[in-house]
This record gives structure tokens, C-alpha cells and sequence, in this order.
């Protein structure tokens, strides 16, 4: 059972990092292509669920729903931080 948990762990790590370069990726896409950058963050929960299906396709439902919501939190706060320092510099 704990392998099971450190599986989810090492998932939802890299849900994290997935979520922060989403961001970080879409931000920089539309600041290149001089198009309006919302205060909002403009990624969907069914992205985030697409994003998690290409690396955690081996788990339950309810896990990748999980990881799906770590993915899309955690852009959306790396959005929040990134507009913030921009604004900032």
C-alpha cells in the first residue's frame, strides 16, 4: 500500500511541475504573439485532465482527478506570480 501512495506522490510532483511550465508556456505564447493576456488564468479543467492523461494514464479515476486539480491550481497560481512580477518589473 505505500508503494501505491509513493506512486501518487511522485505523480502529483509532477502534476506540480507540469502545471507550472502550462503556465509558464501559455503566458509566453501569448506575449509573443502580442495577444491580451487575461488577469485569469485562461486553462480549463479538462486540459489540466488531458494533460495528466499523457502521464498518469495507470491510475484510477479519482486519482487523475486529483492530479488534474494540482495541475490546474498550480498554473493558475504560476500565472497569478508571473503577471504579478511582470507587472512589478
Amino acid at each position: 500500500m505505500e508503494d501505491l501512495s509513493q506512486d501518487f506522490d511522485n505523480l502529483a510532483e509532477r502534476a506540480d511541475d507540469y502545471g507550472a511550465l502550462w503556465a509558464l508556456r501559455t503566458l509566453y505564447r501569448l506575449v509573443s504573439t502580442g495577444e491580451t493576456v487575461r488577469s485569469e488564468w485562461p486553462g480549463t479543467l479538462e486540459q489540466a485532465r488531458r494533460l495528466v492523461a499523457a502521464f498518469a494514464d495507470r491510475v484510477g479515476f479519482s486519482e487523475r482527478e486529483s492530479l488534474a486539480l494540482i495541475l490546474q491550481d498550480t498554473a493558475a497560481l504560476t500565472w497569478a506570480d508571473s503577471l504579478d512580477r511582470m507587472q512589478s518589473a
